[in-house]
This record gives structure tokens, C-alpha cells and sequence, in this order.
């Protein structure tokens, strides 16, 4: 039986969790830190943090929480999603692509291991990895709640180690 909303229960106290960690570290690490995550504009573009730089720049972060996630496992990147009920706009594109953040920090909640990735270097490796490998790309469709549909690009590890840095963060 699907839930009404992807977002409650255990999944949302987990993701809760991941991202109070991840603000907790990141306010360790640099100048300022917007929590933009009651902001419901925010909440739509998939953005979670502002990062001021030192320099006062403002640097976008989306937060996820995977526990699947592994230097040994796969990387899974949002697609796209089908909103079964808004008529003429079943199909949008994931959060994937559609956030306008430059960061993309995933952190595994049993293990700590926190993945960072440059939204933008990401998205030109998936790019080039969909064209050079399309027939043996993987993809997993998740029924996310009764309202949505996330069709997910799995990708391994391996493919992208060059891609992220890793760190823990407990």
C-alpha cells in the first residue's frame, strides 16, 4: 500500500536527521550557513542550505539521505517524476536535474559516509554516461507515495569516485 505523502514517518525523520547533521558540519566549515529548508519556494527547486563563501558568495546545497549508498554501491540520480493527479503536467524532470543547487551532499545515515558532489560536474558525467553506455544504463522506478512516480538512473561508484569527496560525518 502506497503512503499519502513520501515524506513522513520514518523516512522524514530520517532525512530530518541527515540534514541537521550535514547544517551542523557545514556551520563548522565555513562562514555562513542559510537554512532554507521551511521555505516552501526552496522546497520546490530542491534546495535545502545556503553556503556563504568567504568571499560573501552564496553556493546552493540539496541534501539526501541514502542509506544505500557506498563507495562500493550506486549512486541513485533522480530522473524524472510522474504526478499521477496535475493534468498536463504528469512528467517533470527529477531532482536531478531540476535543482539549481551547485551542491549535492548525500550522506548514508547507518554508516556516516558523506558523499559531496559538484551538481553541475555530475550532471555533465551523467550526460556523457547515458550517451556512451545507453544500453546498459540502469534504471529503478519507485512508487513513491500515491501522488508520484520517480523513474531513478543508478550509477556505480566506481564510475564517479572521481567526482565526489568523501567524508564522515556523524
Amino acid at each position: 500500500m502506497k503512503d499519502e505523502k513520501s515524506y513522513n514517518g520514518d523516512l522524514m525523520r530520517i532525512g530530518t536527521e541527515t540534514e541537521n547533521k550535514i547544517l551542523d558540519w557545514l556551520k563548522l566549515n565555513n562562514k555562513e550557513i542559510l537554512d532554507l529548508r521551511e521555505f516552501r519556494l526552496a522546497q520546490r527547486m530542491d534546495v535545502d542550505f545556503g553556503i556563504e563563501t568567504k568571499d560573501g558568495a552564496i553556493l546552493l546545497a540539496e541534501v539526501k539521505s541514502d542509506k544505500w549508498i557506498s563507495e562500493n554501491g550506486n549512486l541513485l540520480f533522480e530522473w524524472n517524476r510522474i504526478n499521477h493527479f496535475v493534468e498536463n503536467k504528469w512528467f517533470y524532470l527529477g531532482w536531478g536535474w531540476r535543482s539549481p543547487a551547485q551542491y549535492l551532499i548525500i550522506r548514508n545515515p547507518l554508516s556516516c559516509e558523506t558523499f559531496i558532489f559538484n551538481f553541475l560536474q555530475l550532471r555533465k558525467f551523467v550526460a556523457v554516461y547515458v550517451n556512451e553506455n545507453c544500453k546498459d544504463i540502469k534504471f529503478t522506478i519507485v512508487e513513491t507515495d500515491k501522488q508520484k512516480t520517480t523513474f531513478n538512473l543508478l550509477i556505480s561508484m566506481n564510475k564517479v569516485k572521481h567526482l565526489y569527496k568523501k567524508v564522515i560525518i556523524n
